[in-house]
């Protein structure tokens, strides 16, 4: 069987998915950027001797200039302008 929706139902239907995926999305980061900030993993930074254990910190919720290199849900995390250490 065949539905028919007018323009105006198909809009509605598209907006209602957009606001659903926004949503979604904006918990996704949430969750994510607390990750960050209070999951301790070990820093290798610098070298590669295994440095003191603390949380990487987010991007999102850190001042000033931070990457997100060790980041433990970087894989996941849906921020678009993540930043790397050169």
């Amino acid at each position: 069987m065949q539905y028919l929706l007018t323009q105006k139902e198909y809009n509605d239907l598209l907006k209602t998915k957009e606001n659903g995926l926004s949503s979604v999305r904006n918990t996704i980061q949430d969750l994510c950027t607390k990750v960050a900030d209070h999951m301790p993993i070990t820093w290798k930074w610098g070298d590669q001797r295994p440095g003191p254990v603390k949380p990487w910190g987010c991007i999102l919720s850190t001042e000033g200039e931070w990457y997100c290199d060790q980041c433990p849900v970087q894989k996941v995390c849906p921020y678009e302008n993540k930043e790397w250490s050169k």
